[in-house]
C-alpha cells in the first residue's frame, strides 16, 4: 500500500485546523487536505486559529484531531498559538510548517512537544509521510480508548491468571526437584542392571530424535509459521476495528486458510500430530460455520482470538529455544483455547465466563 493510500486509510475520520497567513498557499493546501480528512477548517493567523480551536470545542465537546500551523504569522505566530493550545489540551497533536530560514525556531517547537515538521516549499510525498505518521498514532489511540473497558476486564483476568500461574510454576518446580532427586537415587541403585541401562539408552535415543526434529522444524519451517502468524494477526486487528469486514470481504476465509496452512506444516512432525489435527479442525469450523449476526459477539470472539495468538507466539518462542522440555508443554492449553473460541463462534456459549476464559490466559 503506497503512502497516499495509507494516509487515506488512517485519516478519513479525522478533523484538522490549518493556520496559514499566505492566503493563496492556504487555499491550495486546504483543498489537498480535504481529499484525506473529514473536516479541514482554515485560519489566517494565530489569534484567529486560537479562536476557532476554542469554538470547535464549545460546539462539539472535543478538540480537533490535528493542528497544522505555519510559524511566522502576523499578530500571533504559530509557536505562541501552539503554546496556548497545549496549555489548554496537553494531548493535542500539532504539526509545524517552517521555511528553511526559520530553522532557529525548531528548538522552541521541539521543547513544546510538537508531533512533526513540514518544510517549505511543501513536497507532497514528505507531507503525506508526516501526516500519515500522526494520523496513525491518533487512530491507534482512539482504538485503544474505545476498547478500554474490554481491555481493563481482560487485564484483570490476565493478572489473576498470572498470579495463579506463578503459584503453579513454583509448585511444579518443587515437584520437578523432588522427582529429579528420586530419579537420581533410583538410577544410582540400578546403574548396573541391564534393564535400566537399556531403558536409559532408549530414552536417550528418543530425546536425540526429538532434538533432531525440532532442529529441522526451526531451520525449515519456523519462519513460515511466524509469517502465517503475522497474517492472522493483521486480519484479527482489521476485524476488531471493523466487524462488517466479515460480511463484505473474504477475511474469514483467509483466516481459515491461514490456520489450515499452519496445521499442514505441523503435520510433518509426529510430535505435533494431535496439535496439527486440532488446528486443522479449528480451520474447518471457521470456514464452514455461519457468521454470527451479533457484532458484539464477533468483536468479543476476535478479542479472545487476539489473546490466543499471544499464547501461540509464546509457543513459537519455546520452539525457537529448541528446549525439548517445552516442545509440547502448551499443546493442551492451545487445544482448549481453540475449543473455547469455537464454542463462542458457533454460539454454544452466549457469554464468556471466567471458566471459559481460563485456558485463553493460561500461558
Amino acid at each position: 500500500m503506497n503512502t497516499t493510500n495509507l494516509l487515506l486509510e488512517n485519516s478519513k475520520q479525522l478533523t484538522i485546523l490549518y493556520v496559514e497567513d499566505d492566503r493563496e498557499l492556504a487555499a491550495t493546501t486546504q483543498e489537498l487536505f480535504q481529499l484525506f480528512f473529514l473536516q479541514v477548517d482554515l485560519a489566517y493567523d494565530g489569534i484567529e486559529g486560537l479562536a476557532l480551536y476554542r469554538d470547535f470545542y464549545e460546539d462539539r465537546g472535543y478538540y480537533y484531531d490535528i493542528v497544522i500551523t505555519d510559524i511566522t504569522m502576523p499578530d500571533m505566530d504559530g509557536l505562541e498559538m501552539s503554546k496556548r493550545i497545549l496549555k489548554t489540551n496537553a494531548e493535542q497533536s500539532i504539526i509545524i510548517i517552517t521555511a528553511y530560514n526559520e530553522m532557529k525556531y525548531l528548538n522552541q517547537a521541539i521543547n513544546l512537544g510538537i508531533d512533526g515538521f513540514i518544510t517549505k516549499p511543501i513536497e507532497n510525498e514528505k507531507l503525506y509521510k508526516v501526516l500519515n505518521k500522526t494520523a496513525q498514532i491518533i487512530t491507534d489511540r482512539k482504538f485503544v480508548l474505545s476498547h478500554v473497558d474490554i481491555i481493563e476486564d481482560l487485564n484483570i483476568l490476565l493478572e489473576k491468571q498470572n498470579k495463579e500461574l506463578i503459584t503453579k510454576n513454583a509448585e511444579l518446580e518443587k515437584s520437578f526437584r523432588m522427582l529429579d532427586t528420586m530419579v537420581h537415587k533410583e538410577q544410582m541403585r540400578h546403574s548396573v542392571a541391564d534393564k535400566s541401562e537399556t531403558s536409559i539408552s532408549k530414552d536417550n535415543e528418543s530425546t536425540k530424535l526429538l532434538q533432531e526434529q525440532i532442529q529441522s522444524l526451526v531451520h525449515d519451517d519456523l519462519d513460515e509459521l511466524k509469517e502465517i502468524h503475522s497474517e492472522i494477526d493483521l486480519n484479527i486487528i482489521a476485524t476488531i476495528n471493523n466487524t462488517s469486514l466479515l460480511y463484505s470481504t473474504s477475511i474469514l476465509e483467509d483466516l481459515a486458510n491461514d490456520f489450515s496452512r499452519y496445521g499442514s506444516i505441523l503435520s510433518f512432525y509426529n510430535f505435533f500430530d494431535e496439535l496439527s489435527k486440532g488446528v486443522s479442525s479449528f480451520s474447518s469450523t471457521l470456514k464452514e460455520s455461519d457468521i454470527p449476526q451479533d457484532e458484539t459477539l464477533i468483536k468479543n470472539v476476535f478479542m479472545l482470538l487476539e489473546n490466543f495468538m499471544y499464547v501461540l507466539k509464546k509457543w513459537q518462542d519455546d520452539l525457537a529455544s529448541q528446549d525439548t522440555s517445552k516442545v509440547n508443554a502448551l499443546d493442551a492449553s492451545i487445544m482448549s483455547d481453540m475449543q473455547t473460541i469455537i464454542n463462542m463462534w458457533t454460539q454454544k456459549e452466549h457469554e464468556v465466563s471466567e471458566e471459559d476464559l481460563d485456558d485463553i490466559f493460561d500461558f
